[in-house]
């Protein structure tokens, strides 16, 4: 691919996703597409399962998001999705502040990081989309 296509598909993709409309007008897209509504955590909770899960015999879920990058931390993983699921719907877990907390190389800062840089990936999405109002 030679770089005039690349730098043009580079600028309509920045133009596809600096968007900004009226509230009507968004309002208009959140009718047709509710997820767009979303809050942060529902957000966060939708990147992670976009990715797949896989299910073992006995019952361990793995979550594809995090899959390259750690190992080992199933459990501690499947707390975290289990969180915002639960923050996602709303319910009284969404009021809480969410504390990593371990041992010197057990993940955290690399968890954090997978999901920034996957928030940053699926707000280019049409699923993540993020929409800024005029005025």
């Amino acid at each position: 691919m030679e770089l005039g296509e690349r730098l043009a598909r580079f600028r309509d993709e920045e133009q596809r996703l600096g968007w900004e409309g009226t509230f009507v007008e968004y309002f208009e897209i959140v009718k047709a597409h509710p997820t767009v509504s979303d809050l942060a955590h529902a957000r966060v909770h939708n990147m992670i399962m976009d990715a797949g899960v896989d299910s073992s015999e006995h019952a361990e879920r793995k979550y594809k998001f995090f899959a390259d990058d750690i190992f080992g931390l199933e459990k501690p993983l499947n707390q975290l999705v289990d969180y915002f699921n639960s923050a996602a719907k709303r319910l009284e877990v969404r009021k809480r502040i969410l504390l990593l907390m371990g041992p010197v190389g057990g993940g955290k800062s690399t968890i954090v990081a997978l999901l920034k840089r996957g928030m940053e990936r699926f707000a280019r999405t049409d699923e993540g989309a993020i929409y800024a109002i005029k005025g």
